[in-house]
């Protein structure tokens, strides 16, 4: 792995794991309350699946997350029963987290630096992965909030 990528590489693996640990213990209920109108625990973690299969694909990764559009940035909480159940979620992504994985092992140097129409935090690839380790941080604080509402133990400590 080229060195621009190994700190990122080593965030993603630390947040694959808060993500799994986050979703751990909750029953489908929990996952779907909407506590003073927030975005159900379920969507947050679905929506981590969905940006980071974007994200991989993106950069050149074969993966796909067929309920991936129910999900979007910004996205209305609507349809609840069509929404994936918390084992599917967690099997997408450690499938996302693969492929994307691989990916970000095989990427150069030239690459990395390349302008890049996806979403970016300066409009090259590297940039793309930046963001997307910021998404992770920021829903993954999500989800240990959500959980430390329901009185489990909270995720690193």
């Amino acid at each position: 792995m080229i060195a621009e990528l190994q700190g990122y590489a080593a965030f993603f693996k630390s947040t694959h794991g808060l993500m799994l640990r986050s979703i751990d213990g909750l029953s489908e209920a929990q996952a779907l309350e909407r506590p003073d109108g927030a975005n159900p625990l379920l969507w947050i973690a679905a929506h981590m699946v969905s940006v980071r299969c974007s994200i991989a694909k993106a950069l050149g990764a074969n993966v796909d997350v067929p309920w991936a559009s129910q999900f979007p940035r910004g996205g209305e909480v609507a349809n609840v029963t069509t929404w994936p159940s918390l084992a599917d979620v967690r099997a997408r992504w450690d499938e996302v987290h693969a492929a994307f994985m691989v990916r970000l092992e095989s990427l150069t140097s030239a690459e990395v630096a390349a302008a890049t129409p996806a979403p970016s935090l300066d409009r090259t690839v590297l940039g793309t992965v930046g963001l997307g380790a910021l998404h992770d941080a920021y829903h993954v604080g999500q989800l240990a909030a959500g959980r430390r509402r329901h009185g489990m133990d909270r995720l690193v400590g």
